[in-house]
């Protein structure tokens, strides 16, 4: 078992090796070996949160923490909703708990919602309180299913071979 792994050691760092030479010892390129050609459109730039154009990541969003007026964090987003249109509607913020334990998820209106720059960043505030997320009904995913899956959901049977009862 030993030589095993110092054989796969050993083959590892030699193949380090290999790739690790750098273009100085390749030959140079003859007049006839055609340049790489240039893109052909220029490349999104992203910088951050938000691209050059200052339009903000979905992803920016998710998983993003909530903060109060005064700064402090309340709340992480966990989910959004967004209307027909592709509007954000609402978004599903976990309240409390700790390193994500014992939290209590509540939907809160994207319009409660304040975004800005940080930087790179996106920060998000709400003029909501700790306690008033806190103190509104928890959130439960009722997300809509299919009516096939419904239709063959199995339901509630009381079992047949159950022993009769005489009274």
């Amino acid at each position: 078992m030993l030589k095993h792994i110092v054989l796969a050691a050993f083959l590892t760092c030699g193949a380090t090796g290999a790739y690790a030479q750098n273009q100085a010892n390749a030959p140079p390129r003859s007049a006839t070996t055609p340049a790489p050609a240039a893109p052909a459109a220029p490349a999104t730039v992203s910088t951050g949160d938000f691209n050059a154009s200052g339009e903000m990541a979905g992803s920016a969003i998710i998983g993003a923490k909530v903060h109060d007026d005064a700064g402090s964090t309340i709340g992480k987003i966990d989910e959004l909703y967004l209307d027909d249109n592709g509007a954000i509607k609402v978004v599903v913020v976990t309240v409390g708990g700790v390193m994500g334990v014992g939290g209590k998820d509540v939907a809160v209106k994207w319009s409660d919602i304040k975004f800005q720059r940080d930087g790179k960043s996106v920060l998000l505030t709400t003029s909501l309180s700790k306690d008033a997320l806190q103190a509104m009904s928890d959130y439960k995913d009722q997300r809509r299913q299919p009516e096939s899956a419904a239709a063959t959901a199995p339901r509630s049977v009381p079992p047949t071979n159950a022993p009769a009862t005489n009274r």
